[in-house]
């Protein structure tokens, strides 16, 4: 099985098309990754457009290119039967329970070895692209994880709505594949997603407004998605929008406009791991600062304690209003002792610059 050719840039048109787009507006920046990527998959009904629109706002949000997998629009009742189908194809295989998907892979390897006798080249691979004959893009999304040369496993996959369908039921063709530790650890970022059960193993961060009613097909309530908002709102672009919203309520347990805790050292650790990505810092800061007010200082003094002087410097010649938003942050309220050496800090770096 090969891996798929990637289109540059352009809007595609064919079912699990891919193609690597970079957002216009961090193209020559330095704080642009061309060397990370990661991979996208639309939901039901959006057309060639929509899909470029969402990846480059992916792109632009996480400063790096980003691979998209094309899952065409073919009308609404068609996309509905699909969706529907895709939810069915593979679900022995979503589970979250190792042993089950251990008796699986079994049953699969005992297919693949009768196939075999008739077709001796055959590998594994091949057989789980035939099975996911239904679904162009979960091919290519299969295709692109573990076709040779090159395959892409362990991007992270970032997929919206029936995106989510598709990638579970790839994710558990390579489990099928390659056994139960493939995709152990591997980053997926799910928005508004109808998908109940995936492969196990998986490191999953799941967002879904509150009232997204595609999101209710998961026929979950749990405390770990970032759920937000009290509007009806499920595009892929809606979600990047309120990103700062969703990254902080990953580290919130509250609902209903309340906050019982909040994990400032794993926000603060978090928010590191963005580098000098300061267009998504800033959104995480300006959520704390308009909703989290008792949390924003302690959030930002963790911030800055995990931040060596040359990384403030960095995000100071990037965004210098970052800084000053800090400062502000730690000079709020009840100034301790620790705010106020966090705020040296930040301020020999204004100086210096």
């Amino acid at each position: 099985m090969l891996f798929p050719t990637i289109a540059q840039g352009v809007v595609p048109n064919a079912d699990g098309a891919v193609t690597r787009f970079v957002s216009p507006e961090v193209r020559g920046k330095s704080w642009f990754n061309p060397a990370k990527s990661v991979i996208f998959v639309n939901g039901m009904l959006n057309t060639g457009m929509d899909h470029k629109a969402s990846a480059e706002a992916l792109s632009l949000m996480l400063v790096c290119p980003v691979i998209g997998v094309y899952n065409k629009k073919d009308g609404f009742w068609r996309d509905l039967y699909q969706c529907v189908t895709d939810k069915a194809q593979m679900t022995g295989l979503q589970t979250s329970n190792v042993s089950h998907n251990t008796d699986w892979i079994k049953f699969f390897d005992s297919v693949w070895q009768s196939m075999r006798k008739t077709r001796p080249t055959a590998t594994k691979e091949d057989l789980i692209y035939e099975l996911l004959s239904s679904n162009a893009a979960a091919q290519s999304l299969f295709a692109l994880l573990v076709g040779t040369p090159g395959g892409m496993l362990g991007t992270p996959i970032y997929c919206h709505s029936q995106g989510n369908l598709v990638t579970s039921n790839a994710l558990a063709g390579v489990t099928l594949a390659r056994g139960a530790g493939a995709v152990r650890g591997l980053e997926v970022h799910s928005y508004g997603s109808p998908a109940r059960g995936w492969p196990a193993g998986l490191n999953r961060t799941n967002q879904a407004y509150t009232f997204d009613p595609v999101s209710f097909l998961d026929l979950r309530m749990d405390w770990s998605s970032s759920k937000v908002g009290f509007k009806v709102a499920h595009g892929f672009l809606e979600y990047v929008k309120q990103d700062g919203e969703f990254v902080v309520n990953r580290f919130r347990t509250g609902g209903w406009g309340m906050t019982v805790n909040m994990d400032e050292k794993g926000l603060a650790k978090y928010c590191v791991s963005l580098g000098t990505n300061t267009r998504r810092l800033r959104a995480i800061f300006d959520r704390l600062e308009k909703a989290h007010f008792t949390d924003n200082d302690d959030v930002a003094l963790e911030y800055v304690a995990l931040l060596s002087d040359s990384q403030i410097s960095a995000l100071q010649s990037t965004d210098p209003v970052l800084i000053t938003q800090l400062v502000r942050l730690l000079k709020a309220g009840i100034y301790t002792t620790g705010e106020r050496r966090a705020v040296e800090r930040l301020e020999a770096a204004q100086k210096i610059a």
